[in-house]
């Protein structure tokens, strides 16, 4: 049993169902992703920030460079190409700016599921753009059936709003390319941005899981039967049947049609089908946990050492001894940080006598950390972004006890083995 989140529980594909399929058209993957608490959530690993709106990263992944320059250079050659056919690189300005006003709205389309998250008191931390689509950092999942649902359906609604402006901006431009032609590329834009929003909005609410559809679907059956776990698997079936489709979409794209672009639909099948069976798989991991608190499986009989301590001594007389991958950082009970093996193996073995822990460790305002009364389910989602072995348990500011990530992992196969989960 892996403690990576399975579910990666926001999860948003779209696509554009056009007959022929052109890489100007691909609209992309987005997933928003929980993990973490108070604030806790981690970055995509190579992504970068290049502007904060609201309180809320947006970040970029250096494989988004990818996908941005395939759709200015379908752009170019395609819709901007007739209308500047003797200026390439007038075609291609004109691509690039319609490309980056896609994105953006993308990001608005991901910034509205952030403000209904936030007005549900659930932080969101970052946005990120990749290859795929987007990454939206959540620190929990909704707590109700009408919370998810009006987080899922922010989305569509905020594409259809500025499907439905630019198309009216751009009938608007329509009058007057007869006295200003020098309107026509911004009519051109404004066409491409009204077609490919509508088909984000549209595909996304195809009623399969991790789309925002199946959140919708799933939160319907959750209000109705009020079986949040029931209505996850229905919905997680969805999807996969959904990534199905899409593979054989793909599948007559490339041998019937030959077009390329189908292995871009196996692709996305591919995220799919395995963000929803890893959904199914959470909501197994949900019921062998149940109600267990961490309290339960935590212990109290624990290794730590200061802050000041050589990083030779307690590899010397506390790594080694007692096998540790990682030991908390504490100064008067309070915890300052968590030193891991990884961080160790930073420091040349010349210098280890002379080099503080208290240089090398992770601080504690950077860590995941539990309380001994937070759910079991809550240390999962911890484990997650935290990639440590081990989760301090803190009570009041001071540390009361660790959690093992082989614990819970043993606990849980536990519960499966003995089928103890459906009876929770």
């Amino acid at each position: 049993m892996d403690l990576q989140r399975a579910e990666a529980p926001r999860g948003y594909l779209c696509h554009s169902p056009l007959r022929r399929w052109r890489w100007s058209n691909i609209v992309l993957i987005r997933f928003q992703v929980s993990r973490g608490h108070r604030g806790y959530a981690r970055h995509v690993p190579g992504s970068f920030r290049v502007a904060r709106i609201l309180g809320i990263d947006i970040r970029i992944h250096i494989s988004w460079v990818l996908i941005f320059f395939l759709i200015t250079i379908s752009l170019a050659q395609q819709q901007f190409a007739l209308i500047f056919p003797t200026s390439e690189l007038k075609a291609l300005a004109t691509a690039a700016i319609a490309a980056v006003l896609f994105f953006t709205s993308v990001v608005a389309h991901e910034l509205a599921h952030a403000l209904v998250a936030r007005r549900f008191h659930l932080p969101v931390s970052s946005i990120t753009l990749f290859i795929l689509g987007g990454v939206a950092s959540l620190t929990k999942e909704p707590a109700t059936a009408k919370s998810e649902f009006l987080m899922a359906a922010a989305g569509p609604s905020t594409s259809l709003v500025i499907a439905g402006g630019a198309f009216g901006l751009s009938k608007v431009l329509a009058g007057s390319i007869g006295v200003a032609p020098t309107l026509l590329p911004v009519m051109a834009i404004t066409d491409y941005l009204a077609q490919i929003n509508f088909y984000v909005a549209l595909f996304n609410l195809v009623p399969g899981f991790p789309l925002d559809g199946g959140r919708v679907l799933r939160s319907a059956i959750w209000a109705v039967g009020g079986d949040r776990a029931f209505a996850t698997r229905v919905a997680a079936r969805g999807g996969q049947i959904v990534a199905v489709l899409l593979f054989l979409i793909g599948a007559n794209a490339t041998f019937l049609e030959g077009e390329p672009t189908g292995l871009w639909f196996w692709i996305i099948a591919f995220f799919l089908f395995n963000l929803a069976s890893a959904s199914l798989q959470q909501e197994r991991v949900t019921s062998a946990v149940g109600s267990v608190r961490v309290r339960q499986l935590m212990t109290t009989d624990f290794r730590s050492v200061p802050p000041a301590i050589s990083i030779g001594q307690l590899i010397r007389d506390v790594v080694l001894p007692n096998n540790l991958q990682a030991i908390p950082v504490v100064a008067q009970d309070r915890l300052v940080g968590l030193v891991t093996i990884a961080d160790l193996r930073k420091v040349e073995q010349d210098q280890w006598p002379t080099t503080p822990v208290e240089a090398v460790m992770r601080p504690a305002s950077e860590l995941a950390t539990v309380s001994p009364d937070d759910e079991l389910v809550a240390a999962i989602d911890r484990f997650t972004g935290a990639e440590v072995p081990v989760l301090p348990v803190v009570d009041h500011g001071s540390l009361v006890g660790v959690l093992f990530r082989d614990a819970v992992v043993g606990y849980v196969r536990m519960q499966e083995t003995l089928g103890l989960g459906a009876r929770r």
